[in-house]
C-alpha cells in the first residue's frame, strides 16, 4: 500500500504537472489507474483537478490503495468542494455526520447535503431527505427522496429505493414501495 502524505505533500514534479495539462478526461482516467495511480493523483490533486481530489479523497477515506487518513480524504472534498463540485459537498456532509476526518457536526452535514441536492447530486438529494426525516419533515424529505431517485442511475435508484422500503415512517415506506414498483428493471434481490 502506498502511503500518501497529502496534508504535507510536496509540490507535484513539473513534469507531471505539464503531462497533466496537456490529457483529455480518458486520458486522466487511464493514468489514475494502475500502480502509478498514487503519484498521477497526487499530481493531479495539486493542479486543483477536482476529479482527482474525489478520486484520491475516496481513496484515502478506505484505505484503498493508500494508507487510510480520513483527515486528508476530508481536505481532499474541501478542495473539491470548494468550486462548487455537487459530489464533493455530499462526501463533504457524510464526513460531518459520521466524524470521518473532522469533528461530528450534523449542522453542516446537514448544509453541505442541501447544497449538493440542489446542485443536481443524486446522493446529496437522498441523504438531505434522511436528514429532514429524522427532523420529522416528512413531506420535504419525500420531495428530496422523489428528486434524488429521479437523478439516479437505475442500479442506485434501486437500492435507494431499497434502504427506503425499511424506514421508520410508514409514508417514506409507502413512496418506496411505490416508487420500486414502477421501476423499469424490476429489483433483483
Amino acid at each position: 500500500m502506498a502511503e500518501v502524505h497529502f496534508l504535507h505533500a510536496s509540490p507535484a514534479p513539473a513534469w507531471r504537472v505539464q503531462a497533466l495539462a496537456a490529457m483529455d478526461p480518458a486520458e486522466l482516467g487511464q493514468a489514475f489507474a494502475g500502480d502509478e495511480a498514487v503519484n498521477w493523483l497526487e499530481a493531479a490533486t495539486a493542479c486543483g483537478l477536482v476529479e482527482a481530489q474525489l478520486k484520491l479523497g475516496r481513496m484515502l477515506l478506505t484505505g484503498d490503495g493508500v494508507v487510510c487518513d480520513r483527515r486528508a480524504a476530508f481536505a481532499c472534498f474541501i478542495s473539491a468542494a470548494g468550486g462548487g463540485n455537487a459530489e464533493a459537498r455530499n462526501l463533504l456532509g457524510r464526513c460531518f455526520e459520521n466524524g470521518w476526518g473532522t469533528a461530528i457536526d450534523r449542522d453542516a452535514a446537514r448544509n453541505c447535503y442541501r447544497l449538493a441536492a440542489e446542485s443536481g447530486d443524486f446522493r446529496g438529494a437522498h441523504n438531505y431527505g434522511c436528514v429532514l426525516a429524522a427532523d420529522g419533515c416528512i413531506a420535504g424529505a419525500l420531495r428530496w427522496f422523489e428528486r434524488g431517485i429521479a437523478d439516479a442511475p437505475l442500479p442506485a435508484r434501486i437500492h435507494m429505493l431499497k434502504a427506503l422500503t425499511h424506514h421508520p415512517r410508514c409514508a417514506i415506506r409507502a413512496f418506496a414501495m411505490r416508487a420500486l414498483e414502477s421501476c423499469p428493471v424490476a429489483p433483483a434481490d
